[in-house]
């Protein structure tokens, strides 16, 4: 939807309309019939919110992961199928042309 200037300042002189209107109670300053504003998340969106906490959560390098292959490197006990590779770069081909 496309919001044009006219219908922003349409906007801006209705909402200044309100505020002149509104009563004034010198206990609660401008607007006494204020109430703060609230906001209610749906299930899903407090799903969406710790799904990315988690994600923030974790860290970018499986460090053990990194010390235990490294090790095996370096032990030359680490071997890998040419399988493995192959399924792999695979993967990750489909994975890449799915984004």
């Amino acid at each position: 939807m496309k919001i044009s200037n006219r219908q922003v300042e349409q906007a801006a002189k209705l909402y200044a309309a309100q505020l002149r209107t509104r009563p004034v109670d010198k206990a609660g300053g401008a607007g006494s019939l204020r109430r703060p504003d609230q906001v209610e998340l749906s299930r899903e969106s407090r799903e969406v919110q710790a799904a990315f906490k988690a994600i923030a959560e974790t860290p970018d390098v499986r460090a053990d992961l990194v010390a235990r292959l490294k090790a095996e490197i370096e032990a030359g006990t680490y071997h890998v199928t040419g399988r493995e590779v192959a399924r792999k770069m695979l993967a990750r081909s489909l994975a890449d042309r799915l984004m």
